[in-house]
């Protein structure tokens, strides 16, 4: 027969599932361009600022997953995350069609 668990058990095995569940919950961004390409990213944590490689095209819309501790994506103008042009959330999010070169999740 299984003996119960001591009850100082508890917290340890609390903390061992979330952090499993924090593993296993990622974001993720998909980004669309106006001349028909999209991008993937993804995460765990927030992410810091992370410069797009592709700069030929504007963006028009995203796609946004959030995660356990991050709900929140941002579009910038430059690469060093200082002009936000869009901030964005869960879902689908109708962009204003423009050159984005950088981006953060957070």
């Amino acid at each position: 027969m299984l003996q119960p668990l001591p009850t100082n058990c508890l917290p340890v095995l609390l903390t061992i599932l979330f952090l499993l569940l924090e593993l296993s919950s990622a974001w993720r961004l998909q980004v669309n361009y106006a001349d028909g390409v999209q991008i993937k990213r993804h995460g765990h944590h927030n992410s810091h600022c992370r410069k797009f490689k592709k700069t030929d095209a504007p963006i028009t819309s995203a796609y946004f997953e959030p995660s356990l501790t991050a709900d929140t994506f941002v579009l910038y103008h430059d690469t060093k995350c200082r002009e936000e042009g869009y901030k964005g959330r869960k879902g689908n999010n109708a962009i204003p069609v423009t050159q984005y070169l950088s981006y953060k999740v957070y």
